[in-house]
């Protein structure tokens, strides 16, 4: 939302008025969509009763016109019981591709608790599931992080396997590529369960270390809220637990990103009491040696924040020198260039910071009245509204507030580019995001559905020579459907 709209919280409440319309939306926030039902309300309404039945696996609700009753506004009963929902589906999110081209998305499965799994897409595989996928963590493992509370960011694809924060412990494992048991990156000999929290983690050039978001709270795990400590390090691969610390000092740090040549460090902070919609600075830092099993890192008096350079956002007291201004979802380009989501102009607009002047001349590449951060921007770790492809073009994603429908928009990688825009008429989905390019052949993977179908995976071709058609689902959140009578 715009800073200009969440001024206004709470004027969509309609106190007693009883004649507009309600959509009631459950689902994953990423895709905006789980299941959607819309219906125009009037005094009273005349609702069907409604039932689920098996239809070759899939769960389907239907309306039976002939016992229909009367109700008074709000008070009818539902089929679609949270039961209805959680019983015949996961939570899908965290969707990614490793260098091989294969596919990996975050599973939420209420039936295990509400655990949460990495999965390998491998349709035909022993034991994959109605999604054709397979676990790529271990059946023990809760692939989650309680950096912030709100989590997101709890693992990374790499070379080596999947690496991934672990609920109980909050410690860091490699789920080693080729199967074989779990490696524990920051052992049990470093430090104590729950003393540190790691989040938004990031590959550096030549693999051998994360840099992520590490939270401190101390060595007892019981910190009090003022006393824990938010900074983004470093930890190396060997399994040795060794640290650097990369910058520190500020209140809350998120989405620490890496320059294509690992030289430069991009990361976001803020202070208390702001929260990271209101008001955020994106700073920039070179980067020295980092420290392994064999020797220490760089000297860490040079991770004050307040000594690395200030792309946008708030000035060096954290005070808002240049307005209510918040920056988001930083990411190099594989030109090096530094792109950010900022809404400066009062929407979550995509800009554009070149690397000649240490990244001081950021330009707003899609200058309009609409937001490119996603959903809900800032409130997890991981959100990325835009993605670069292979070819160092630039796509993003905003919904059309006329048709309610998402859009993808494709632009080179310039300072002031000419976009092309892609929408359901090109053949994606009603609702999508999270894009990510294929590695193998290039296509785009995305989470999308629409107010009809459940949200799931597809693939779509359409930026492809030759390219086109509509985008194939192949994973649903969800066996169940709801007739469109409803």
């Amino acid at each position: 939302h715009t800073k200009a709209r969440s001024r206004h919280k709470g004027r969509g409440a309609h106190p007693g008025n009883e004649d507009h319309v309600t959509v009631v939306s459950v689902g994953h926030s990423s895709t905006h969509c789980m299941l959607t039902l819309a219906a125009v309300m009037a005094p009273s309404l005349r609702l069907g009763t409604a039932r689920a039945a098996s239809n070759q696996g899939a769960a389907r609700m239907s309306s039976s016109a002939a016992a229909s009753t009367s109700a008074p506004y709000g008070s009818w009963p539902s089929a679609v019981t949270a039961k209805f929902i959680t019983t015949s589906g996961v939570r899908i999110g965290g969707l990614g591709c490793d260098d091989s081209g294969s596919v990996y998305w975050l599973e939420g499965r209420p039936q295990e608790g509400g655990r949460q799994v990495v999965v390998k897409y491998a349709p035909g595989a022993e034991g994959a599931s109605e999604r054709g996928a397979v676990d790529a963590t271990p059946k023990d493992a809760n692939v989650r992080t309680r950096v912030h509370e709100y989590g997101g960011g709890a693992h990374l694809l790499t070379p080596k396997g999947v690496v991934y924060s672990d609920f109980k412990s909050q410690r860091l494992f490699l789920a080693p590529a080729g199967g074989g048991d779990a490696v524990c990156l920051t052992p049990e000999s470093a430090w104590p369960d729950g003393q540190y929290r790691f989040a938004d983690a990031r590959l550096t050039p030549d693999g051998r270390h994360l840099v992520c978001v590490r939270e401190d709270h101390s060595p007892t795990a019981d910190a009090k809220p003022s006393a824990v400590l938010n900074e983004v390090v470093s930890v190396a691969l060997d399994g040795s637990g060794a640290m650097t610390v990369l910058a520190t000092g500020a209140d809350f740090y998120a989405a620490p990103r890496l320059s294509p040549d690992g030289r430069t460090l991009a990361y976001i902070t803020w202070e208390h009491p702001s929260m990271p919609w209101d008001a955020t600075t994106l700073r920039v830092r070179p980067l020295g040696p980092l420290a392994t099993a064999e020797g220490a890192g760089e000297d860490e008096t040079a991770a004050s924040t307040a000594g690395h350079a200030r792309v946008a956002g708030a000035d060096a007291e954290g005070c808002m020198s240049d307005g209510d201004i918040s920056v988001q979802q930083p990411a190099f380009s594989p030109s090096g260039a530094l792109y950010f989501i900022s809404d400066e102009s009062g929407f979550w607009n995509l800009y554009r910071a070149p690397p000649d002047g240490g990244y001081a001349s950021a330009v707003n590449v899609l200058p309009r009245p609409t937001d490119f951060g996603g959903g809900s921007p800032g409130w997890q770790f991981g959100q990325q509204g835009f993605a670069f492809l292979q070819d160092g073009r630039v796509v993003a994603t905003y919904v059309d507030r006329g048709s309610g429908q998402s859009r993808l928009v494709l632009l080179d990688d310039v300072a002031a580019p000419t976009p092309s825009e892609f929408g359901s008429e090109e053949g994606l989905p009603f609702f999508f995001g999270s894009l990510v390019e294929s590695s193998d052949d290039g296509a785009l993977y995305m989470l999308g559905g629409s107010p009809q179908r459940a949200s799931g995976v597809y693939r779509w071709s359409g930026l492809l020579p030759g390219g086109g058609g509509a985008a194939e689902m192949i994973a649903c959140s969800s066996s169940s459907e709801i007739d469109e009578s409803l």
